[in-house]
């Protein structure tokens, strides 16, 4: 491994599937169909203690049932269910792990790989293989996959398609009092080992793309992006560079304040007025990754005609909410200077059994027999959805397939 664990260790582990019906790849349709028997299995490694499918399924008819109450959610609602309790991922005891290794590379000879090289405090070291998995995150792995391309001379270069959740808060509303409690329940639903949030879907004109809108608690109906982008900031820093974000004057915004009253007690602001929290889909395009003296450099962008679609779904919402709001801000129209990152990076490698595939649905790396890369780069769409369930039944379809030698 190059390092000990990224931002896993630091994710709030929020778990919802990705649904086949907001896929437009069947290839990648075919391997979430094909990985849906090992979602229990990985939402236990990812510290839900109860059975994820049965819990999911339950928790959203209930949340469907009070949207349908509410009568204004066309497209439907989804549910992100967050265990209570968990930690940073650490392999298990049986494991031998190889922690800040660098210059890697391969013993390949015909289409098998026989041994990985790599240097570990200064020394160089070869270990035998009999099937090696790339998992170096959409950002990392491309660039251990074109060493393996490149090793078997084949025209094909990973790292293309990058694409993320452009995510941001678009806007503020407060609800009439007939639906102030079912907005609430949609906000924060306790369940007792696990918390669920509701969010509502929206379907673009044309079909193709799948977002979703949250509701988090506020007090006013201020829309001002510097408050939003200060809260973006000061969740992603750490140590001392939190300590200096937290000594702004912006962390006694009242929007603010019951930000960390939500997340440091678990309890909701029993107002009537919410921040509206949109995840966009993007899709696999021009968006790359590539390396600039081992550096990991990152082409991502919005284009002008998936910022055109985020408007019109964003007037879609606001048509949605216009029956149950007693005041309503959103911004129209949107900027990419209000969109950030989600930080979920996938589609730099792509799968099927086109002649410019990386993978096939087996994730095995064309051109070789013992080869596959399973992380984040081989999600080919993703609608609204967190990565990290679905990374983790690839994981376990995969892991199922070696050990049984299925894929040997």
């Amino acid at each position: 491994c190059f390092g000990e664990g990224g931002t896993t260790n630091l994710w709030d582990n929020g778990l919802i599937p990705i649904r086949q019906k907001d896929v437009c790849s069947d290839s990648f349709a075919r391997v979430l169909k094909e990985s849906e028997h090992y979602t229990d299995m990985a939402a236990s490694r990812l510290y839900f203690g109860k059975k994820y499918t049965a819990e999911y399924d339950s928790v959203y008819s209930e949340m469907s049932h009070i949207a349908q109450d509410v009568g204004v959610f066309s497209d439907g609602v989804d549910c992100l269910l967050y265990p209570k309790h968990h930690r940073g991922l650490r392999v298990e005891k049986g494991v031998k792990a190889i922690y800040n290794v660098s210059d890697i590379d391969w013993v390949v000879e015909g289409n098998r790989i026989r041994g990985v090289i790599c240097c570990v405090n200064g020394q160089r070291l070869t270990i035998d293989a009999e099937a090696v998995v790339v998992c170096a995150g959409a950002l990392g792995s491309p660039y251990l996959v074109n060493k393996l391309l490149d090793a078997r001379r084949m025209h094909r270069q990973a790292g293309t398609g990058l694409a993320d959740h452009p995510m941001g808060f678009v806007g503020k509303i407060r609800v009439r009092e007939g639906c102030k409690k079912q907005i609430r329940q949609m906000v924060f639903y306790d369940k007792g080992e696990y918390a669920c949030r509701t969010a509502v879907r929206l379907k673009s004109e044309c079909g193709r793309y799948t977002g979703c809108a949250f509701f988090r608690p506020a007090v006013t109906m201020q829309n001002r992006l510097s408050i939003y982008k200060y809260k973006s900031l000061l969740g992603a820093s750490s140590g001392k560079e939190r300590i200096r974000n937290a000594l702004s004057w912006k962390l006694l915004h009242p929007d603010i304040l019951a930000e960390i009253y939500s997340h440091l007690l678990g309890r909701q602001v029993r107002g009537a007025t919410f921040n509206i929290l949109m995840l966009f889909e993007q899709k696999r395009g021009n968006n790359r990754v590539w390396y600039d003296g081992g550096k990991i450099q990152a082409d991502w962008r919005i284009t002008e005609e998936e910022m055109a679609v985020y408007n019109r779904m964003l007037e879609k919402l606001r048509k949605m909410l216009m029956p149950v709001a007693e005041d309503l801000v959103i911004q129209m129209p949107l900027s990419e200077n209000w969109l950030w990152s989600a930080a979920h990076h996938s589609g730099t490698i792509s799968v099927g059994s086109q002649s410019d595939a990386i993978v096939d649905k087996g994730l095995r790396l064309h051109g070789y027999d013992n080869a596959f890369v399973c992380d984040g780069s081989v999600i080919q769409e993703h609608s609204y959805a967190n990565t990290g369930l679905t990374i983790g039944k690839l994981a376990m379809r995969l892991a199922d397939g070696l050990l049984n030698k299925d894929l040997l």
